[in-house]
């Protein structure tokens, strides 16, 4: 018997550990990867007048180029320098750049390029000119159907090798750093303190559910009809005033709702951790008491609000006759995400809160942003396609999507593995960090409240 607990905590602490290296794997790859699934074209192209400039690409020899890129600027008598950046599909390696100038009478041109397999210059030297002279750096037009034909370009297939190497080395290092300077064996003691404690949070949670509208004439009612008027007023800006349109077939305020409920509870749940310490600072500063316990006790007494606003969301979207599907179960294992992702945010900002008074103000800010940065009243698809990475680092974006995911297109959520993986392996990371700075200035909570 005296083996079993050493044998269960080495079971937990390989089985954090190969969570942790598998999420930051797919995270490397999913990350990096979106980065270098394109081609990018940097083209440096002056003449001495007003001047056309057309690129065409292919992807087979034998086949025709077909316009995808152009530019022009015209000009009297001036010199135009045209400094243009192209990004080319990336589906496999363009094999063929046709750049055809106009009939300007003198030019210089500088092709740079950016891809999976790293950077470069083009040798126009090289290439096949037709009605084009090349001297001393000058390109020079001598017939009515000028063009410069690149196709031996340097666009080669992605080195897989290389960036599951690369990710595999990243991950192993996490690992090793993880092991040095965390303790797991802490962590599994906090674990288990706050499920031995599940009656006390619950207990408390409900009481602070009660006693925010205590006194009001109709008390908990306004915990729903706030939320409610909130999204018809979105509702109707965006789609009786801007006059938005259904989102793949599906109505508007279906796709909203399904965004905005569970930010409600994000915002709620995350900034009512935060200040958690704080408004039981009475309960902080009794020797006996689990101070650890105070955040969950906030943000449980949110989810209660969340319950009633996923009910509230099933019934709307039988209203408007959408039939329900299987894949509704799956906003169980969403809202169960998001909890995490709350709880491990909310330990990290209620310490801080403690020590830097200010951060109930900058949380304020950081959630008024993260409202509209997620993709909530628009889609995704409509940014840049190289900012897409960037807005998907918000790991509210991986909730949001898939409760529309759930409730709209009926995707399991297996099928984002990598997505997946990065935000577990962000709640993760969060929670190591909370749980160590909790364990750290714990002692120090009671003297500064």
């Amino acid at each position: 018997m005296k083996n079993k607990p050493t044998y269960l905590f080495y079971t937990l602490k390989i089985t954090v550990y190969a969570a942790v290296f598998l999420a930051v794997v797919f995270s490397f790859l999913g990350f990096i990867g979106s980065y270098t699934e394109r081609t990018v074209m940097d083209i440096k192209f002056n003449a001495d007048k007003g001047s056309m400039l057309t690129i065409y690409y292919r992807y087979q020899k034998e086949e025709d180029f077909t316009p995808e890129k152009a530019y022009w600027e015209n000009g009297e008598d001036t010199t135009l320098v045209l400094d243009k950046r192209y990004i080319l599909p990336e589906n496999e390696p363009a094999q063929g750049i046709l750049i055809v100038p106009g009939n300007e009478s003198e030019f210089t041109l500088s092709l740079n390029y950016s891809c999976k397999n790293g950077s470069g210059n083009i040798e126009l030297e090289k290439a096949i000119l037709n009605d084009i002279t090349l001297k001393n750096g000058k390109f020079k037009v001598t017939g009515s159907d000028p063009y410069i034909l690149i196709e031996d370009i340097p666009l080669k297939p992605y080195d897989k090798v290389k960036a599951y190497g690369l990710a595999f080395f990243a991950a192993l290092v996490t690992v090793l750093l993880l092991n040095r300077f965390v303790k797991i064996k802490a962590l599994a003691h906090l674990a288990k303190d706050l499920y031995e404690s599940r009656n006390l949070i619950l207990s408390l949670a409900v009481n602070d559910f009660k006693t925010r509208f205590a006194g009001s004439y109709f008390g908990i009612v306004w915990a729903f009809v706030q939320p409610v008027c909130t999204i018809l007023v979105f509702w109707f800006v965006f789609q009786i005033g801007f006059r938005n349109s259904d989102v793949s077939d599906v109505p508007f305020i279906l796709w909203f709702m399904a965004g905005l409920i569970p930010w409600f509870f994000f915002s709620e749940g995350w900034s009512g951790a935060t200040m958690s310490l704080q408004e039981y600072s009475y309960l902080v500063k009794k020797v006996v008491f689990k101070v650890h316990i105070l955040p969950l006790v906030k943000i449980i007494s949110a989810f209660f609000v969340h319950i009633f606003f996923v009910a509230f969301m099933f019934a709307f979207f039988l209203i408007y006759g959408v039939a329900p599907k299987i894949s509704w179960i799956q906003v169980i294992y969403y809202s169960f995400s998001m909890v995490m992702l709350v709880i491990s945010l909310g330990y990290i900002t209620s310490v801080l809160e403690v020590f830097f008074k200010d951060m109930g103000q900058i949380m304020n800010i950081v959630l008024q942003f993260g409202m509209w940065l997620t993709p909530i009243m628009w889609q995704i698809d409509r940014i840049p396609k190289n900012l897409i990475p960037i807005f998907k680092l918000n790991p509210m974006y991986y909730i949001v999507q898939g409760y529309r995911e759930s409730m709209i297109y009926g995707s399991a959520f297996y099928n984002n593995i990598r997505q997946t993986a990065y935000f577990w392996g962000f709640v993760l990371v969060c929670m190591i960090i909370g749980s160590v700075m909790y364990k750290k200035l714990k002692p120090h909570f009671a003297d500064v409240l």
